[in-house]
């Protein structure tokens, strides 16, 4: 089947048989373009001279005589002009807005819009008149401070529109709507006229602005043009209701672009055309489905005669997932549209710069001044070091230290190990010792000093070149050069401005420019595979195509007003609506099919994905409408659907072999059992495996705020001096010296914290409170216990008979307290920063359920119970080991001291909370010990019992804070 380039080649060679000197062939796109230059080569057997052949904005551009700005230079020169008008725009709320406007007035000049009018029409005196209409007569138009801004915004609309353009003129610059329309204006002078265009061919068009039509209404008066349609019948007579013929219906019927019709054909009507719809559940999905629908076809293809295919995608977002998508064996292919530099790891870490740049500590001084402390955040340290680029960097250029580190290793487990929340530059410095990666990244920018942020950024450009441009991939090197360019661009902008900007003006222009960036893609044109937007398919044509994301919101978009004109005001002065947008979109959609013999379109079906749920009106209209008027077309329905076959399982369970056993064995004749391991093993066997068995780490967090498990480390910390250097000595701590332990303690962990705000701030009044309330308590207690040590650690080592062999087990502790009370009764107590009250005490009192309790109670409460227990158990046993236990210049033997426990809570510092587990009655050490060793037997038999695996707990509320959760699964 012919295609319309072909058609085209094949009609001007008819004209100009033998010379194309002077024969200007315009098209919509460059890539059409190209398309022309290959088909007319294809077209001749002699050598002949092309005839010029280009893309419409370039035929514009080639004749106005202004020259079309850059978007930065002119999102600079739009703000300057509101300055004029405004002085006191704020740069940041102008970057809300700028975008639409300048959009808006490129559209204004496009459709050559009488401006006097269209602001009239949008002053307050029109605007209320014609919203007085629509109300009945007896309301009246209240007037509010709303509506008065709100109309000072076209006042200000108008205003810029004709400063703007006047500031531009003197400086021969215009925006692209600017030169299209001093082209239509003077299409006299600057075209009909010229001698150098003997005929233009307008070729591909389907619907013209009002500029483009006057340049060409004219061009055809004079005989100098010729419109080449790429039409169907099906569109343009027999359906008239599709939208994709709105636009060529009218320029048919009134005959402006010449009497004679240059073409119609029947494609849609009379061809073969097998069409398959696909319902994909998720958006990301579809390339998938048509990377695979891809390799069969090039399967069955005949590999001297491939097929030429086309793979469209309605939505850009969707172009790396669908080139990941491709088969490996796909190495000739063509990318007609360009990457956002947006969506590149690059624009990630210059994001992750602006925000360490941007973050300083601010403090606020007894006097209620905020002070601005020049220091970086410990979250955006990390965001940085750990960015891929960096990461990259690393691994090629830095070198390990002594220590196994390098420079990024070590800053990053300095933040980690010492809770650093934030630091200086010089401490980075430090830290990197002083490598130009870390002077780069963390010498603060001078404020308002645009010149070092940029140099800042060629110095990280280029190191990060040298690692790169030897690298396979060469994505990162096109992101890097696309940048350095672009930074040459921007400065270019600040050299002509006198005063200087803000750092986050800068950032909102970068980013601006970087959001309007894309990488072009360098791919042979006349490949197999065209990988295309739907705007890059005009003029062109595939016997094959694969169309992406065919959902209403998409393809046609969504009822988007993106414009500062009211739609009744677009409407009236004959600037474009969504309506014209959808009968645009319509032609292009009708105009892939009408070569097409076969057609793939996919569409997301899952109404909770982003963009699915509804088919477009396109699908519909073909399955209903267009397979009426042309029998031949058959449509086959599929549905994308996720295997349901069995999938294994992860195991809920680990099972113990010869291995994990003797690691077992070994842990527990190795560094032994403490109380809290023997609560976790009882909590979730698994937990208790895989940090101490295998001995996965629990993961480390900078934390910036204290919180209660912080505060019960300090306050234990506090209380350990405060024994050791009073109490211990029989000697009371005055309230000042209290505090001044607090404090000291407090800035010794705590170091990298900021304490005198917030939250924090209020955890050390309330630590400081809890502690002073307690001290006191006991400091006014009668009679009072003796103290006699302080965090005594406690370790004892045992033979038990476990599964069947004599097993060496080490048990250990430290106790945080041991006194002696006046009747000759030793306390093992246990300081508690939040509630110990201990549920089930009727169960602990019972002789018969207190045992099985201890082996197998799960409950948090129950572990601390299960936890005094073993202190007293290594307290009877040391005292039975080394024939009494000395503590304070005294020997206590054993056999004649009771041992008891109990805690001491500081939500509850003036009460003692006896521990309410008795295995014995009175003082009877030796049926103490046997019993708990028959009890650690037990729950130690279990623990190297082969046929009880290590499985997940049941108390789905243990895994809340747990920090394996990710691993087992839950």
């Amino acid at each position: 089947m012919q295609t319309f380039l072909q058609q085209v080649a094949a009609h001007i060679f008819r004209n100009h048989p033998t010379d194309l000197t002077g024969i200007t062939i315009v098209v919509p796109t460059k890539r059409a373009a190209f398309f022309v230059i290959q088909e007319l080569a294809n077209a001749t057997k002699e050598p002949i001279m092309s005839p010029t052949v280009l893309a419409v904005d370039d035929f514009v551009e080639n004749i106005c005589t202004l020259q079309i700005e850059d978007s930065v230079h002119l999102l600079f020169e739009l703000y300057e002009t509101f300055k004029d008008i405004d002085p006191d725009l704020q740069f940041d709320r102008f970057m809300g807005w700028a975008s639409v406007l300048l959009s808006d007035l490129d559209r204004i000049d496009q459709y050559l819009v009488d401006t006097t009018y269209l602001f009239d029409y949008l002053s307050e005196v029109r605007a209320i008149s014609r919203w007085q209409e629509s109300l009945p007569s007896d309301r009246i138009l209240q007037d509010s401070g709303g509506t008065k801004q709100y109309f000072s915004l076209f006042n200000n609309i108008k205003k810029i529109y004709v400063a703007f353009r006047e500031r531009l003129l003197q400086k021969n610059k215009a925006y692209r709507g600017m030169a299209y329309r001093q082209l239509a204006e003077n299409v006299d002078t600057l075209l009909v006229s010229d001698s150098e265009y003997k005929k233009i061919y307008f070729a591909g068009f389907n619907a013209f602005t009002d500029s483009e039509k006057r340049i060409v209404t004219a061009l055809v008066k004079a005989g100098k043009a010729e419109a080449l349609w790429d039409s169907d019948l099906y569109y343009m007579h027999e359906n008239t209701g599709v939208e994709a013929g709105k636009s060529l219906r009218d320029y048919q019927k009134d005959r402006r672009f010449g009497a004679e019709w240059n073409w119609s054909t029947d494609h849609l009507l009379t061809s073969e055309k097998h069409i398959t719809l696909y319902g994909v559940p998720n958006a990301t999905l579809q390339t998938k489905v048509a990377g695979q629908l891809y390799r069969t076809m090039r399967e069955k293809d005949n590999p001297d005669e491939p097929v030429l295919t086309a793979i469209v995608l309605a939505d850009e977002n969707l172009l790396m997932p669908m080139l990941y998508s491709l088969d490996e064996g796909v190495t000739d292919l063509n990318v007609t549209m360009g990457l956002s530099l947006r969506s590149s790891l690059l624009y990630t870490l210059i994001d992750s710069i602006f925000e360490l740049q941007q973050n300083v500590v601010e403090f606020r001084n007894k006097s209620g001044r905020t002070i601005r402390v020049p220091k970086f955040g410990h979250k955006s340290i990390s965001k940085v070091l750990n960015h891929p680029f960096l990461r990259h960097y690393e691994y090629v250029v830095l070198k390990p230290e002594e220590d196994g580190q390098t420079i990024v290793q070590k800053t990053l487990r300095e933040i980690t190990d010492q809770n650093r929340v934030f630091l200086s530059s010089d401490e980075l410095m430090e830290l990197g010792n002083g490598h130009i990666l870390f002077k780069i990244l963390f010498t603060h920018w001078q404020k308002n000093n645009s010149v070092s942020v940029l140099s800042s950024f060629y110095q990280l450009i280029d190191l990060l070149r040298d690692v790169y441009k030897d690298y396979k991939n060469a994505l990162e090197t096109e992101y890097l050069y696309l940048f350095y360019t672009l930074l040459k661009q921007f400065e270019q902008t600040l050299e002509e401005r006198t005063e200087p900007i803000t750092l986050k003006t800068l950032r909102s222009f970068m980013f601006e420019l970087i959001r309007q960036t894309r990488i072009p893609f360098s791919g042979e044109p006349i490949s197999d595979l065209q990988i295309l937007g739907m705007l890059e398919t005009r003029a062109l044509d595939f016997e094959r195509i694969i169309i992406l994301s065919v959902n209403e919101g998409i393809l046609p978009q969504a009822k988007r007003q993106n414009s500062l004109i009211p739609f009744d005001a677009a409407q009236a002065v004959g600037l474009p609506t969504h309506q014209h947008q959808e009968a645009v979109m319509s032609y292009h959609f009708y105009h892939l099919l009408q070569r097409a013999s076969e057609v793939h379109m996919l569409y997301t079906s899952t109404n909770d994905a982003p963009g699915g749920g509804e088919k477009s009106r396109f699908i519909q209209q073909v399955e209903y409408e267009l397979t009426q008027y042309n029998p031949l077309i058959h449509i086959e329905n599929k549905t994308v659907v996720f295997e349901s076959g069995k999938r294994e399982e992860p195991e809920e369970f680990i099972q113990k072999d010869e291995g994990i056993l003797a690691a077992i064995r070994g842990y527990l004749g190795g560094k032994g059992l403490y109380p809290t391991h023997l609560n976790e093993f009882i909590r979730c066997p698994m937990q208790f495996y895989l940090k101490h068995i295998v001995g996965v780490q629990e993961k480390e967090d900078v934390e910036e705020e204290l919180g209660m498990d912080k505060i019960g480390t300090w306050l234990h910390s506090c209380l350990e001096r405060l024994d050791q250097e009073y109490f211990l000595n029989e000697t009371d701590p005055s309230e000042e010296e209290i505090k001044a332990v607090l404090k000291q303690e407090f800035d010794t962990l705590f170091r990298g914290y900021v304490t005198d705000l917030g939250l924090n701030r209020i955890y050390y009044q309330i630590g400081e409170q809890q502690m002073l309330t307690f001290l006191r308590h006991q400091m006014n207690q009668k009679p009072r216990r003796k103290i006699l040590a302080a965090e005594q650690p406690l370790r004892t080592s045992i033979q038990l008979v476990l599964q069947g062999s004599f097993t060496p087990v080490n048990i250990g502790g430290k106790i945080d307290r041991i006194e002696l009370d006046e009747d000759g009764t030793l306390y093992v107590m246990d300081y508690k920063t939040g509630s110990v009250e201990i549920s089930g005490r009727q169960k602990l009192s019972d002789p018969t359920l207190r045992e099985e309790v201890i082996r197998t109670d799960p409950d948090r409460k129950m572990g601390y119970v299960r936890q005094l227990w073993l202190y007293e158990y290594l307290m009877y046993r040391k005292m039975l080991d080394e024939r009494g236990l000395y503590l304070k210049g005294k020997t206590y033997e054993f056999g004649n001291y009771l041992v008891k426990s109990g805690f001491y809570s500081f939500r509850d510092p003036k009460n003692l909370i006896a521990n309410p587990l008795e295995l014995t009655e009175g003082l009877d050490p030796e049926i103490f010990i046997s019993k708990s060793e028959r009890i650690l037997t037990d729950i130690l038999n279990e623990m190297l019992d082969p046929d009880i695996p290590f499985r997940k707990t049941e108390e789905l509320n243990t895994c809340t804070y747990c920090d394996f959760v990710g691993i087992c699964g839950r």
